[in-house]
């Protein structure tokens, strides 16, 4: 029981740290307090909710045809973002992208209602069996996607010379724009990648989790609390923040309420503020 508890945490913090380490990228580079970042994992949900309705598309194969359209939305978020001056970036950018938030979970409720909404595979009550542990197949696949697509964007940062750069910006923007980098386009793809991955998050866990309009709500108070957890900026951090996170709600679960998992959160993220208010490395990581 223990340890079946104990791989189901693991399976939901890796889906976790996929929406985690886009919010960490964005604040880490830009220093932009993203509060749509959520909202964008909730129209992920949505989008492939409605191409699997309507097209029989498996939400997996929608985390990537949708992404033409989730660079295109978050170019146009960071167009509003850019003007703000980078001084008073973080405040600024916080009421600015929270009045973003509003207008899409507000637009969403007009247009779809305020009903749950999720994907219905054919496989979601087949499970794996690993002698006395049991893991739903859609449980599996999406934390297996999630895998996948962290391992690729780690790769992305720290191997390639667009990842140089971005580590470069996020250490010291100033010497970086002396080495020829271009500040700018480096936060536009910064923006654009962390968009991505909410997206990806979104459209991936839509048949384990119920859609609906205000959803994002929740997922960016976990992404933050996983941030603070694994310190602000770093990616390591935020990965391991969301394993943390995940183990701990799901062992929880046999004990109290259910609605008592997302109180959790809220819990871990006191203790870490009042005891060790740097997270797990110790504000010394960034990106």
């Amino acid at each position: 029981m223990l340890i079946e508890l104990i791989l189901n945490g693991l399976i939901i913090g890796c889906i976790y740290a996929l929406i985690a380490v886009g919010l960490t990228l964005i604040f880490g580079v830009m220093r932009i307090i993203n509060m749509c970042h959520g909202d964008l994992v909730m129209l992920g949900m949505y989008a492939s909710i409605i191409l699997y309705e309507k097209y029989s598309i498996l939400p997996y194969f929608s985390a990537i045809l949708l992404q033409p359209f989730f660079l295109l939305l978050g170019a146009l978020i960071y167009k509003l973002i850019d003007h703000i001056p980078l001084k008073q970036r973080e405040m600024n950018s916080l009421i600015l992208t929270l009045g973003v938030s509003f207008v899409i979970s507000t637009s969403v409720m007009l247009i779809f209602s305020a009903d749950y909404r999720t994907v219905t595979l054919p496989f979601s009550q087949e499970v794996l069996q690993l002698g006395v542990i049991r893991i739903g197949y859609p449980y599996v696949i999406s934390s297996a996607f999630s895998i996948v697509i962290i391992v690729l964007f780690y790769y992305l940062i720290m191997r390639t010379k667009i990842g140089r750069a971005i580590r470069a910006v996020a250490s010291d923007p100033e010497t970086a724009s002396t080495l020829g980098i271009d500040i700018k386009k480096i936060s536009f793809l910064t923006y654009s990648i962390g968009v991505s991955l909410a997206s990806i998050a979104g459209c991936i866990i839509s048949p384990i989790l119920y859609a609906y309009p205000f959803v994002g709500g929740i997922f960016i108070i976990k992404a933050f609390v996983i941030v603070v957890l694994g310190g602000m900026g770093s990616i390591h951090g935020a990965f391991l923040g969301a394993l943390l996170l995940g183990v701990g709600e799901s062992l929880i679960i046999p004990y109290f309420e259910h609605s008592m998992k997302d109180l959790f959160a809220f819990i871990l993220f006191i203790l870490f503020l009042l005891f060790k208010p740097t997270g797990i490395f110790g504000g010394k990581s960034r990106v």
